[in-house]
């Protein structure tokens, strides 16, 4: 077995750096979405905001009946989003998507928030815009990447945070449907933040799954056990640091929390380029330095 290893990685490069990405994409693929079907669904979803929402859905009617009887006749429109937020709330606790959906994000439906009685923040703001249009308001989804929430002409709701918003849903009677992507400066930051949270409340058995493949296909053969190790316990501590901070780091911005998030890609990156440069040793049969 050794020695096929080693066969392989004297080989040619880019047939061999190819067939490891293509391990990796696997991998990834299976322990992000073992249902692959709900990610041709969610890609679906998110490039139709609009279609997403279904305010004429009769499992609306009894959310909407417990809105209107706690307002007064002349309840601002303030009023009115606060209470949906709480209704919806109440409705469908929360319940992150590896654990409702069994996948790492979806995008469900009215009908399957309601029926499935648990989602995270993009089901509960799919039913509450949905339910805003119920009631006459002029409602859509808006995103940051790391969280859902919904704008309307006399405000938002739904825990907006305030962030550079990259996906819009078009609003009622626009002539185009679907979804707006706004690509400024602050799409990078969204995207750290929602790689940072990503992973520090993914399912850790999951995360480990990934990092032994990244450790295995990064293995370089020619090079001592002790940089193997090392490596990997580098990248093991990148994990560590990352779940630790990432959280914290992408909800409030703190900078020790933000710093050591940073810190913990950093060594990531540290920890894969120890496994993957050949150290001392015999030669490789090519003339590649790498193997990644």
């Amino acid at each position: 077995m050794i020695h096929l290893w080693r066969r392989w990685h004297g080989g040619d490069r880019m047939r061999r750096w190819g067939a490891k990405a293509a391990i990796l994409a696997l991998v990834t693929l299976v322990v992000l979405y073992p249902k692959p079907w709900l990610l041709a669904t969610w890609f679906s979803r998110i490039g139709d905001l609009v279609h997403a929402l279904d305010p004429a859905h009769p499992g609306l009617a009894p959310l909407e009946e417990r809105v209107r009887a706690s307002l007064s006749a002349k309840a601002p429109p303030e009023e009115v989003l606060r209470l949906v937020q709480q209704t919806v709330h109440e409705r469908i606790p929360y319940g992150w998507d590896w654990d409702v959906w069994g996948v790492a994000e979806y995008l469900p439906t009215v009908d399957e928030a309601l029926r499935m009685g648990r989602e995270d923040c993009d089901g509960r703001a799919v039913v509450a815009a949905s339910l805003l249009r119920r009631m006459g308001y002029d409602a859509w989804l808006v995103s940051d990447v790391l969280h859902m929430w919904v704008e309307t002409p006399q405000g938002e709701t739904m825990n907006p945070t305030g962030g550079d918003k990259t996906l819009v849903g078009r609003r009622q009677g626009t002539e185009a449907a679907g979804t707006q992507w706004n690509v400024t400066l602050g799409f990078a930051q969204n995207l750290a933040r929602a790689a940072s949270f990503g992973i520090a409340v993914f399912p850790l058995a999951r995360e480990l799954i990934i990092l032994v493949t990244i450790c295995l296909l990064a293995l370089q053969p020619h090079s001592s056990l002790l940089r193997r190790l090392l490596g990997c316990a580098l990248l093991g501590l990148a994990l560590s640091l990352i779940r630790d901070a990432g959280r914290a780091a992408a909800m409030a911005g703190e900078f020790f929390d933000v710093a050591k998030a940073i810190a913990g890609f950093g060594l990531a990156i540290v920890g894969w380029l120890t496994l993957v440069i050949r150290g001392a040793g015999p030669p490789p049969r090519s003339a590649a330095t790498l193997s990644e």
